[in-house]
């Protein structure tokens, strides 16, 4: 018998395929609310209670409760934790410790419509406006973790202005529209109605997806960056975060074996590292691109 899930995208993906004929600018509505609709886990609240050892606090953003947690010295240098779509903070739980014991204190959130975030839409600008929000309101962030998503807001963050030291990315994901025309294909919806979606967001947060992409964000971004990303990765390829190694200035390109996508965030080893990275104790050992002048002389 077809799993619950299973039947509610089917019966989703009809309603797609009849609409582009009936009424597709209601079809591209659907579209633009499903795209911007995460997940919503059935144990948020208990989520939550991995970081109970925390002290947690609740900050307002354009009229939505965003969850945050807070472990360390009040006057120690800072360290946001950003999660990925349909995540929540208790993913980066494993980041934590290294980094309290590297001297930094810490600071995890819910995403808007996430975890116990208030909210019901959001997308990837809506992810880089909180977290620049919650850097200026805790004051004293010098680095970030990012997963997926999230990886991809911090870098939007830092290209929009806000300075930071060092970031982490894991499972960065490189092109938006890319990403989009595989959600498109998951749904059966027809690239007509793929692009209404697209131009509907644009107009909803005020920006073109190509100011979003990579290649376009890369020349404004100056922090060190360690970009982590897995070769089996079946959500985000590892092709993205090479991507985004390579366009991203002096940044460096860590690949594993084996840990997927979610299961990265769990590994103690490339928890060391991420800390060690922050903390200048490790520059790793893989360049993201030759050492030559950019752009490379002509021989």
């Amino acid at each position: 018998m077809p799993h619950a899930h299973t039947l509610e995208k089917i019966s989703t993906n009809v309603r797609f395929s009849a609409a582009r004929w009936l009424a597709p600018e209601l079809a591209a509505a659907a579209a633009e609310r499903l795209f911007l609709t995460p997940p919503r886990p059935r144990y948020a609240a208990q989520s939550a209670l991995d970081l109970i050892d925390a002290r947690s606090s609740f900050i307002e953003h354009k009229g939505r409760a965003i969850a945050t947690w807070r472990w360390g010295e009040a006057d120690a240098p800072a360290v946001l934790l950003a999660h990925g779509w349909g995540g929540n903070a208790a993913q980066l739980r494993g980041f934590v410790y290294p980094l309290l014991s590297a001297g930094y204190r810490v600071i995890a959130y819910d995403q808007p419509a996430h975890g116990v975030s208030g909210g019901r839409l959001t997308g990837l600008p809506d992810f880089a406006d909180v977290f620049t929000e919650l850097a200026w309101h805790h004051g004293g962030v010098k680095a970030v973790i990012g997963h997926s998503l999230g990886a991809a807001a911090a870098a939007l963050a830092h290209a929009r202005g806000l300075p930071l030291e060092s970031v982490v990315l894991f499972s960065p994901p490189a092109d938006i529209v890319g990403y989009s025309r595989r959600f498109a294909r998951w749904h059966w919806i027809p690239e007509g109605i793929r692009r209404s979606m697209q131009t509907a967001i644009e107009e909803r947060y005020g920006v073109t997806w190509d100011e979003l992409d990579a290649a376009r964000l890369a020349p404004r971004l100056s922090a060190r960056a360690l970009v982590v990303h897995d070769r089996d990765d079946q959500i985000v390829p590892w092709t993205q975060g090479a991507r985004v190694a390579s366009l991203w200035p002096n940044a460096r390109l860590l690949s594993t074996d084996g840990l997927g996508h979610g299961r990265i965030l769990a590994n103690e080893g490339v928890a060391r590292a991420a800390a060690d990275f922050i903390a200048g104790r490790s520059q790793v050992a893989s360049p993201a691109r030759p050492a030559v002048p950019h752009p490379a002389p002509l021989y």
